[in-house]
């Protein structure tokens, strides 16, 4: 087999493909035997009828030869991409242009590609990401949750405010048809400000009161219902905690003094923000980056691509799940349609990061080096409990072998693009690349959808097995 590859307009490409007439012998003998055992031919066991029986009863030579056609068009398509590494992001339309009585057979692949994109500014982005530093605030909010078991209650005088202990007595009433009906009365009921199990009027306006004071209010309580309550204030309490100490750090924690605790929970406390910062990092670089790449440059087809791969996903999912459509949307409250569009506009945003990816690989030539595929290949092949050969042979088979090589480029061009941003907080304050430096151990960029479609023989031959209508009519 012989394959080119020819670039043509509107971002299309044909290739070429030259079978040998060996080939298309073997083909033929092959088609003849899978025929001899499916068609029953009075005289003949199942299998037995000779090639020139099965070409009678099939319609001739030209019958088989156009049912072998179906049968060796997509492989050798299949092989066709492998050897010329073209990605098409479509089916293909395919002609046979020689060979279809007889010979050796000629056909050409034309199927839309990604644009050649040019970018800019990707080496000087600047990525907002959630802040890896630490305040004291932070930690001092986790010193008191440690010291609250031990906090004591203690009447003020002063007004109160939010996080007092209130007790008071409580009428609640509520609207039936028009007429209020009491529900609710309580003595000595205590209440703590601010913490929203009544009406929301009650938190914002009980602080600035004091003990003695009768608060009236109404509003809609939290399941919905018109309500009213009467509130006698009969005394107010505060939360004290207990003096942070050296002595008290020794005796009810692991550390030694008040300052070893901090400097504890300081620790603990970056070391989660700078993973979550990490976490955010490569996602939020790529959201940037993909705002580079104008929807107008983003073909359907690749949307389309991008959508069947996402909703496959979710479909996996729910099988994972054993929960149904039905049970999903009514489960989550979300509307299909509304949902599909969702699916379509991440596909969208997914559709551009490729683009710009690509482009960035293209422009800095940023090639993966034949160790670093098989470094891939065998990482990936142990996935999969596979050889690294036994692999590449199914990804050659399909024609995804370069895919593999693209989505490897592509993520030399993602650490490209990361080590060189400019990463800030909400605040816009920039960040010290030192507190974000360590070993990413995050999937890379395109390798969930690339492990997706290595999933098996099957998955590995599913560009070929989508070609099957097209081919008959070539």
């Amino acid at each position: 087999m012989r394959a080119t590859s020819e670039v043509l307009d509107d971002n299309k490409v044909r290739i070429a493909v030259e079978i040998d007439e060996q080939e298309v012998e073997a083909a033929l003998a092959s088609t003849a035997k899978a025929l001899a055992r499916d068609v029953r031919i009075p005289g003949f066991r199942p299998g037995r009828a000779p090639r020139p029986v099965v070409e009678a009863r099939i319609g001739g030579s030209k019958a088989l030869r156009e049912e072998a056609l179906r049968e060796l068009l997509p492989d050798y398509y299949a092989r066709a991409l492998s050897a010329t590494e073209v990605e098409p992001i479509s089916s293909p339309e395919l002609k046979v242009t020689n060979g279809d009585e007889e010979g050796p057979v000629e056909f050409d692949a034309i199927v839309e590609v990604r644009p050649v994109i040019q970018v800019a500014g990707y080496d000087k982005l600047r990525v907002t990401i959630p802040s890896p530093m630490v305040t004291d605030d932070e930690v001092d909010e986790i010193v008191d949750r440690q010291r609250d078991p031990d906090a004591v209650l203690e009447a003020v005088s002063r007004p109160i405010a939010t996080g007092d202990f209130v007790t008071m007595d409580v009428v609640g009433r509520i609207l039936v048809d028009e007429a209020e009906e009491e529900v609710v009365n309580l003595d000595d009921y205590v209440y703590v400000v601010g913490q929203g199990s009544m009406l929301d009027e009650v938190d914002d306006q009980l602080p600035g009161m004091r003990p003695g004071e009768t608060l009236e209010v109404s509003g809609i309580a939290p399941g919905g219902s018109s309500m009213s309550f009467t509130l006698v204030l009969k005394e107010v309490r505060e939360k004290r905690l207990p003096e942070l100490t050296d002595e008290w750090v020794a005796e009810n924690t692991e550390s030694e003094t008040v300052q070893d605790l901090r400097d504890s929970y300081m620790a603990q406390i970056r070391s989660e923000k700078v993973r979550q910062a990490r976490r955010y990092m490569r996602d939020a670089t790529m959201a940037e980056l993909a705002t580079q790449i104008a929807d107008a440059d983003v073909p359907d087809a690749l949307v389309e691509s991008e959508s069947a791969e996402r909703f496959r996903e979710f479909q996996r999912t729910l099988e994972q799940s054993k929960m149904s459509y039905d049970e999903f949307f009514s489960f989550t409250h979300q509307d299909p349609e509304e949902f599909a569009n969702v699916l379509r506009e991440e596909a969208q945003r997914g559709a551009k990061v490729d683009l710009a990816l690509r482009a960035v690989a293209a422009q800095e030539q940023l090639d993966p080096s034949d160790e670093e595929l098989d470094a891939e290949l065998a990482r990936l092949a142990k996935s999969f409990r596979r050889t690294p050969e036994k692999l590449r042979d199914e990804l050659e088979r399909s024609g995804r072998f370069g895919a593999l090589r693209a989505e490897r480029a592509k993520s030399l061009a993602a650490d490209f693009v990361m080590e060189r941003a400019t990463y800030v907080d909400p605040a816009g304050a920039e960040i010290d690349a030192e507190l974000l430096a360590g070993d990413d151990d995050e999937t890379g960029t395109g390798e969930v959808a690339l492990l997706d479609s290595f999933e098996g023989t099957d998955a590995l031959d599913q560009s070929t097995d989508e070609m099957s209508d097209t081919t008959e009519d070539a």
